[in-house]
């Protein structure tokens, strides 16, 4: 039974019901009091009225029906949309169906030709192997071999390629920048030096002066020397007194007592211990006349009295012949002009740079380095801990923490490195040169076959055997001798590395 006919059924049941249900109603209405009609008059009203109320009923029921109808079309339409809809539906899942089967035979056959193909290159690739064997008198081991040299020298052509390009690059960056730098301190500290030695000589005007210095027997220069702590000599060189001591503080005593006994002309024992304690007493004050110079050169002016004594004192030390005074004064000047370019603690930087070598006036005293003891001088005078290692660090074997640290340790290299600063000793001069040839020499090993160490240690250069080092292997072999140098020697300045290879290609002629 479709579902149009369950609705049709329903519809009359429905409208039977319904006009019954009038037709009952309209009979159970009271009747208004009417006169007495004949029982054919009544009859045919009734029938009339029935007639009506059936009418009515039925009219209603069409209507009824009627709806039921339009509802029951309107059902019809929407399950035939529906049917349709589920019909499209399992019509595009069996499109799909067939897409995807169609999809998973077209992987199956290209898997299944991919496995071919790659069995098919497989056995390929045995045969060219065997054939290049065969063909190159190679084995796979050996061509291995091979193959893996020239991947490596590839590696060392691309390393060597990569060095030059971030060393380039470096200088085209800092070059410019640096000499800036450079230029302007170097010309904001520009002073002239002189060298100090460990002679100091007294003019006299009359030769008859020597003989009274020395004294009967010897006794008055043997007095001035156990006073004075100095060797006094007096030989053939006309107008002339030398006085000779490692230590330019008590050359410096010497001279002046020399100088008031020969203006004063008394010259015995007595004198000369008295004339000696005056001397003391003036070269006293000008150490804190000395003092109070660096302090102010540092702008510094609050600096302990101890320690103002301390700094004066270095203007009689000397390292390398180079006067401890003015090396401070030039360190401080060039550490300002440093600092100011790159932005760093001015104050700091002047500061560390006045103490970096206090240390060095103790060294004959106190044991350990000139660093290390101005360390100590600084933490007992409770400075600041980052001042403390700018000292300390200046000469790198303390780790730098602080920018400013870094200026102090620059500015003492230039200062001790630039030209006419200081003077070398022909032994550390040796021991210099020699450091340098053997960090080379390390590094280089057989592929060397001479190894020089020129301008004063400032360049070495390396003759390497042609068949041993490539042209890129070289550019390698320097910068590793640079590093090496730098680890293990202590040179002023810059040592230039320079890895010579040179073909000869000779032929004689019959």
């Amino acid at each position: 039974m479709s579902a149009l006919t369950i609705v049709l059924l329903a519809v009359s049941v429905l409208s039977a019901t319904v006009a019954g249900f009038l037709y009952a109603r309209s009979t159970r209405v009271e009747k208004p009091a009417v006169p007495k009609l004949s029982e054919e008059e009544a009859i045919r009203i009734s029938s009339e009225k029935a007639k009506a109320t059936l009418d009515r009923a039925e009219n209603e029921a069409d209507q009824v029906i009627q709806r039921a109808k339009d509802r029951a079309r309107k059902i019809q339409e929407e399950v035939a949309q529906l049917d349709a809809q589920i019909i499209e539906r399992e019509k595009g899942l069996i499109r799909r169906e067939r897409v995807l089967q169609e999809k998973l035979d077209s992987a199956e056959q290209a898997r299944q030709k991919a496995e071919d193909e790659k069995k098919e290159i497989s056995e390929l690739k045995t045969k060219l192997e065997t054939s290049l064997e065969k063909i190159s008198g190679l084995s796979r081991e050996d061509a291995k071999e091979r193959l893996m040299k020239e991947i490596e020298d590839d590696l060392k052509e691309y390393h060597a390629k990569r060095i030059r390009e971030a060393e380039k690059h470096v200088e085209e960056e800092a070059e410019e920048k640096a000499r800036e730098i450079l230029v302007s301190t170097m010309q904001n500290i520009a002073t002239d030096y002189v060298g100090d030695a460990t002679v100091s000589t007294v003019k006299i005007d009359d030769e008859k002066l020597k003989g009274r210095i020395i004294g009967r027997e010897g006794r008055n220069i043997r007095a001035f020397e156990k006073a004075t702590g100095v060797d006094v000599i007096i030989d053939e060189s006309p107008d002339a007194i030398a006085l000779s001591s490692f230590d330019p503080l008590r050359r410096e005593i010497a001279a002046i007592t020399m100088k008031k006994l020969i203006s004063d002309g008394r010259i015995h024992p007595g004198r000369i211990e008295e004339l000696v304690a005056k001397a003391k007493d003036e070269v006293s004050k000008e150490i804190k006349r000395n003092g109070q110079i660096l302090a102010e050169e540092a702008g510094w002016p609050g600096v302990d009295l101890g320690l103002i004594k301390l700094l004066g004192k270095m203007k009689y030390r000397t390292s390398y012949g180079q006067s401890l005074m003015r090396h401070t004064i030039e360190v401080i000047r060039i550490g300002t002009a440093l600092a100011q370019e790159v932005g760093a603690d001015v104050e700091m930087v002047k500061r560390a740079c006045l103490l970096h070598d206090v240390g060095k006036v103790l060294t004959h005293k106190v044991e350990g380095t000139h660093h290390q003891i101005s360390g100590q001088i600084a933490r007992k005078y409770k400075l600041p801990d980052l001042l403390v290692n700018a000292i300390e660090a200046h000469h790198l074997d303390v780790e730098a923490q602080s920018l400013e640290a870094v200026i102090v340790y620059l500015a003492d290299a230039i200062s001790g490195s630039r030209p006419g600063a200081r003077k070398d000793s022909y032994e550390s001069y040796i021991k210099r040169v020699a450091g340098i040839e053997e960090a080379a020499q390390k590094i280089a090993g057989k592929n060397a076959s001479e190894i020089y160490a020129i301008h004063a240690g400032r360049e070495v250069r390396v003759i390497v055997k042609p068949e041993g080092v490539s042209d890129d292997e070289s550019v390698i072999m320097a910068k590793k001798i640079s590093d090496e140098i730098e680890r293990t020697q202590t040179y002023p300045g810059t040592v230039q590395v320079t890895v010579v290879r040179e073909s000869r290609a000779v032929s004689v002629a019959k």
